[in-house]
């Protein structure tokens, strides 16, 4: 039993994997997933210097102290700013590596009234005429459900 094994045997599959499971994202993104739902956008303020999260975070990177759970929520609105992207021919949601007929456009856009910023495809849009600084507008999903995908991406205001 204590022999040394000599060979290594390594195995690669090429494809998709998918595992349907359950997992519990934390109470600061639960309440940001249950205004989700009601296509509302909410972030969280850190009390000490001000700035406001979308999504929320337990803890300010700035001042490294915790937001309370039950205090400093803002609502906020569903514009922002294009601060900056990216185009891509392949798909970034379906986990494979097909290309599409249509680039895709990612952006990172920050929520008017907020510190940071959130990545969504930017819809609608030809990629010449993509600017950093542009004024965009959330687009939701008809049935939300609660989760990312009730946001279907940023449009130009």
């Amino acid at each position: 039993m204590n022999e040394i094994m000599n060979e290594k045997v390594i195995v690669a599959n090429r494809g998709l994997v998918k595992a349907e499971f359950a997992f519990w994202v934390g109470q600061y993104l639960d309440k940001f997933y249950d205004n989700l739902e009601n296509k509302k956008i909410v972030g969280n303020k850190c009390p000490k210097c001000g700035d406001v999260f979308v999504p929320p975070r337990k803890i300010c990177g700035k001042c490294n102290i915790v937001i309370p759970l039950e205090e400093n929520w803002v609502d906020l609105p569903e514009t922002g700013e294009l601060m900056n992207y990216t185009i891509t021919a392949y798909k970034v949601n379906d986990r494979s590596d097909r290309k599409t007929k249509k680039p895709q456009i990612i952006g990172i856009v920050k929520i008017d009234g907020s510190s940071t910023g959130l990545v969504y495809r930017l819809l609608d849009l030809d990629p010449d005429e993509v600017k950093i600084g542009m004024k965009m507008k959330i687009e939701w999903e008809e049935n939300p459900k609660g989760d990312p995908s009730d946001i279907k991406g940023f449009t130009i205001v």
